[in-house]
Order: C-alpha cells, then sequence, then structure tokens
C-alpha cells in the first residue's frame, strides 16, 4: 500500500505542474516603430530605414504600397537593424520581428524623413 501511494502522489504531482509545462509563453513584442528613415540621394526612390530590435532578430520591413520588402537578421545581435526598400514619400510601411519560432505583431509607420528626435517634416504626410 506505501509504493501505490507513492506512485499516486508522484502522478498527482507531475499532473499539477503540466498545465506549466504546456502554458503559452508570452508573445514576442512588436518592435517600436524606425528611429530613423531617410532618403538615399544617390538612388532616387530608395530609403534607409533603421531601428531597435530584439538582439538576434530576424527583422521584416515591408511597404504596403509596393508590396515589397526586405529581410535582415541581427547578427552582431547589437539590437539594431537597417534595410533599405523602395519607397515614396508617406507610404504605409510596416516592421516586425522574428527570433527562432516566435513571430511578433507588426508595427506600422509612415515613409518619412525622421531622425531619432522625431519627424525631420512631421506635416509632410498630414
Amino acid at each position: 500500500m506505501g509504493r501505490r501511494s507513492l506512485l499516486r502522489f508522484l502522478a498527482a504531482a507531475f499532473l499539477a505542474a503540466l498545465p506549466g509545462c504546456l502554458s503559452p509563453t508570452l508573445p514576442l513584442p512588436p518592435p517600436e516603430p524606425p528611429d530613423a528613415i531617410s532618403p538615399q540621394a544617390a538612388t532616387p526612390g530608395l530609403w534607409t530605414i533603421s531601428g531597435p530590435c530584439l538582439e538576434g532578430a530576424i527583422v521584416i520591413v515591408f511597404n504596403e504600397r509596393t508590396g515589397m520588402g526586405a529581410v535582415v537578421e541581427d547578427r552582431d545581435r547589437d539590437g539594431r537593424y537597417e534595410v533599405a526598400i523602395e519607397a515614396e514619400l508617406c507610404d504605409l510601411a510596416w516592421v516586425a520581428q522574428d527570433l527562432g519560432e516566435d513571430e511578433s505583431a507588426r508595427t506600422t509607420f509612415v515613409i518619412q524623413d525622421r531622425t531619432p528626435s522625431g519627424p525631420a517634416d512631421p506635416s509632410a504626410c498630414k
């Protein structure tokens, strides 16, 4: 009888711990909007976009109007990305990040000249 009680106790303890192991993990947070967006002077229609991401993330930047984007990996693990995509002033775009099997939600933004302190011309896309 002592052995059966021990087995029941162990089985109950295992089943009690199981839901914690199967509970979903927190979703991957979406990246912040880019902190720098600028047109490339040498290549009209091409914009450089950069911002923070999770260390080691794969970052996707996508232009809704053109249906095109770019994918880059934070290989140096500094928590930053930089891509160049085709765009026009005031296009709507989004950025998302993947880390392992997890994918974040999208963060939308408007293509306009931007520095870390904010848009160069806040009224450009109104």
